[in-house]
């Protein structure tokens, strides 16, 4: 008997060695714990693979934890990551420019939609047939819309009057997010509007308005792209984390691109996630121009030399600090 009893005392040992490494290790207990990224976002078309992604769970399957915060404009995207509530975000380039000017270290890492001549315009200054306003000239003293101060809307309104001798002051600009715009037009609260799809899809049907289109595009120059949309971050998560937001950008890319292959399905996906009415969402399209998310200095340089000509910039400014390229 006493072969027997040190047989089994060997095994009752080597059995709790066993699984005290296996509880260290944490294998075949729980998986790993996806990574956590906290994306902050204003509503818009650019958006929509993202939202389609998160619903779909390929960002779960692709390690990622993914907490999605909806915010009303680019100023306050910018102002969720400075403050530590969001650790990436989503806007036009113009607030994480100025953010940047302003002593808040963010760099742009991505490039989700850009914009050329002739037809893929996705940027609109719009007046209302009540309004009385036929074309920019007739914007002069006149009530217009931008989403939030500082932003991209700020800069078409500045690049595209200036076309017609007018300045940002000739114009009375009324700072309304884009969601209460189309409500603020039919009331003749105001009497134009700067705005992006999926605004523009659903107000350019709203027979109470009657839309005239004044001018199609961020900038009156779009014989090259222009940037109008990116995903940006603090430097600090830039260096820290860039395996996260290769992993985001492939799958957002992803999805992407399988919307673009499926006509029905964007346009399920633009009546489910940006609300637009099917009739809406006929006319809707993700601002692709460039088919990577790839970003470059040279684009913001444009932007930031555009915006120095509408007086937003006091100085020459480089765009050599405010990128880094993290596109899958």
């Amino acid at each position: 008997m006493p072969g027997f009893s040190g047989f089994s005392i060997s095994r009752t040992v080597a059995a709790a060695l066993l699984g005290g490494l296996i509880l260290a290790s944490g294998v075949g207990v729980a998986a790993a714990e996806n990574t956590k990224l906290r994306f902050a976002y204003l509503l818009a078309d650019s958006d929509l693979p993202i939202l389609v992604a998160q619903k779909n769970g390929d960002f779960a399957k692709a390690g990622l934890d993914v907490e999605l915060t909806e915010v009303q404009g680019g100023p306050a995207v910018v102002a969720a990551i400075a403050s530590g509530s969001a650790d990436v975000g989503y806007a036009s380039p113009v607030p994480p420019i100025n953010a940047r000017l302003n002593g808040i270290n963010v760099k742009m890492v991505m490039a989700l939609g850009h914009e050329v001549d002739p037809d893929k315009k996705f940027s609109w200054l719009v007046a209302s047939s009540a309004s009385g306003i036929t074309d920019l000239a007739g914007l002069k003293g006149k009530k217009v819309a931008v989403n939030a101060n500082g932003s991209l809307c700020v800069l078409t309104l500045a690049d595209q009057i200036a076309k017609v001798g007018l300045k940002i002051d000739d114009v009375q600009q009324v700072v309304l997010p884009f969601p209460q715009q189309e409500a603020a037009l039919e009331q003749g609260a105001i009497d134009a509007t700067c705005t992006v799809n999926p605004f523009y899809a659903s107000l350019s049907k709203n027979k109470a308005i009657g839309a005239k289109v004044l001018a199609e595009g961020v900038l009156a120059d779009e014989r090259e792209p222009v940037l109008n949309d990116v995903i940006f971050a603090t430097d600090d998560y830039v260096a820290s984390n860039g395996p996260a937001l290769k992993t985001f950008g492939k799958v957002l890319f992803d999805t992407r691109q399988k919307l673009l292959a499926d006509r029905s399905a964007m346009e399920a996906a633009a009546v489910e996630f940006l609300g637009l009415t099917p009739e809406a969402a006929k006319d809707f399209t993700l601002p692709v121009v460039k088919r990577e998310l790839t970003i470059t200095e040279a684009e913001v340089q444009v932007l930031l030399d555009a915006m120095k000509r509408a007086d937003m910039l006091t100085q020459d400014m480089s765009a050599k600090d405010m990128v880094a390229n993290m596109a899958p």
